[in-house]
C-alpha cells in the first residue's frame, strides 16, 4: 500500500427522470441486497447522541437508485433512448413484452487513479496510468440505504462524498466511498488493504457527475483520475461504461458499447451471483448480457436491437 496518512474508523423511483478487483464489487452487491428486508423495516428515526466520539446514526431513505426512462411506440414494439456514463447514447428497439423501461437503468464503469493521487503522478506517453489504483463504480440498488446497512457513516471526505464501513461478511472488502450526484448514489468499493487517505480524497475531488435532462448520470474525471474506455477489459471482464437494466427482480439486461465487439472475442460482465449471466451476444458494436427466466433471456438476446445515436 502506498505510504500516506490512513483513515481511522471514527452518506422512489424518480418519476420519469427519468470486477479481479471488479469481483469485489459483485460480492458487495450480493451482501447488501440480502439486507434490504432489514432496512425497509427498521426504525429510521434519529436517536439521541451518545457521549464520546461515537458516530451518530443518520436517517436514511430507502428508494430505488435508478432512472426509469419513458419508452415510446405502440403495438408490439417499444423504443427506448439511453445514455451511458461516458455520455454516449443509444436507442433500443424491443418487443413490448420485455418491459425494459420498467426495469430501471443504473450506470457502471471502472476508473484508475495514478500513483498517490497527485496531479503530477506518472503516466505513460499514451496517457494510460502506470501502477495506478483501479476500482469500479456502481450504483447500489437502494443507494445510501444499501451502503449503510443500518450502520453509521465513518466520515465526510468532501461535501458530496462520504466514507462507510465495508459490507458485513466480505473479508476481502474495505470501506465504501459513496458519491452523491443529485439523487444518484455511486459507490466505490475499496479493498481490505485499501487506499490511503490521500488517494481516497483524490477520487472524491476528481470524479464529477452530471445529470442529463432525462435523468441519466454521466461521469467524468480530471487530474490523476482516468475512467475506463468503452470496451476496456481487465482480467477478462468488461470494465468500460455500461448500463445495467433491472436487478430488483431476477430479470436483468446489461448493455455496453464495445467497438469491434464481434472481433474481440467474448469477455464477461460483473454481476452478483443472484443475477448469473445466462447468455450474451455482440451486435452492431454493443455487448448484451441477460439474466433471468428463460423466455426473457431468449427474447432479450434475440430481439433487442441497439444503435448508436
Amino acid at each position: 500500500m502506498t505510504a500516506g496518512r490512513v483513515d481511522i474508523i471514527e452518506q422512489g423511483p424518480r418519476g420519469r427522470r427519468g470486477p479481479c478487483r471488479a469481483g469485489i464489487a459483485v460480492l458487495v452487491a450480493l451482501a447488501a441486497v440480502s439486507l434490504v428486508g432489514l432496512l425497509t423495516s427498521r426504525d429510521t428515526s434519529r436517536p439521541a447522541p451518545e457521549p464520546g466520539p461515537v458516530p451518530v446514526r443518520e436517517a436514511v431513505t430507502v428508494q430505488p437508485n435508478a432512472v426509469y426512462p419513458e419508452a415510446s411506440g405502440t403495438g408490439g414494439t417499444r423504443t427506448l433512448r439511453v445514455t451511458f456514463p461516458d455520455g454516449s447514447r443509444a436507442e433500443l428497439t424491443y418487443p413490448a413484452g420485455l418491459n425494459l423501461a420498467s426495469l430501471g437503468a443504473r450506470p457502471y464503469t471502472g476508473g484508475t487513479l495514478t500513483g498517490d493521487g497527485t496531479a503530477d503522478g506518472t503516466r505513460s506517453p499514451t496517457g494510460a496510468s502506470e501502477g495506478g489504483v483501479f476500482r469500479v463504480l456502481t450504483a447500489p440498488l437502494y443507494g445510501e440505504a444499501e451502503t449503510a446497512a443500518g450502520r453509521p457513516m465513518i466520515r465526510h471526505l468532501t461535501g458530496g462524498v462520504t466514507l462507510w464501513p465495508g459490507p458485513l461478511g466480505v473479508d476481502t472488502a474495505g470501506p465504501v466511498l459513496l458519491f452523491a450526484f443529485g439523487d444518484w448514489r455511486i459507490a466505490l468499493q475499496d479493498e481490505r488493504a485499501g487506499m490511503t487517505f490521500e488517494q481516497r480524497l483524490a477520487w472524491a475531488e476528481n470524479l464529477r457527475g452530471t445529470l442529463t435532462p432525462d435523468g441519466f448520470l454521466t461521469l467524468s474525471a480530471r487530474g490523476p483520475l482516468r475512467l475506463s474506455r468503452p470496451g476496456e477489459i481487465r482480467d477478462g471482464v468488461l470494465v468500460g461504461p455500461q448500463l445495467w437494466l433491472g436487478g430488483l427482480s431476477r430479470r436483468m439486461l446489461v448493455l455496453a458499447p464495445v467497438p469491434d465487439c464481434e472481433r474481440q472475442g467474448r469477455a464477461s460482465v460483473a454481476l452478483d451471483p443472484r443475477h448469473t449471466v445466462s447468455g450474451s451476444v455482440c451486435r452492431a458494436g454493443f455487448y448484451l448480457a441477460a439474466s433471468g427466466d428463460e423466455s426473457f433471456v431468449r427474447s432479450a438476446l434475440r430481439d433487442v436491437r441497439v444503435r448508436a445515436r
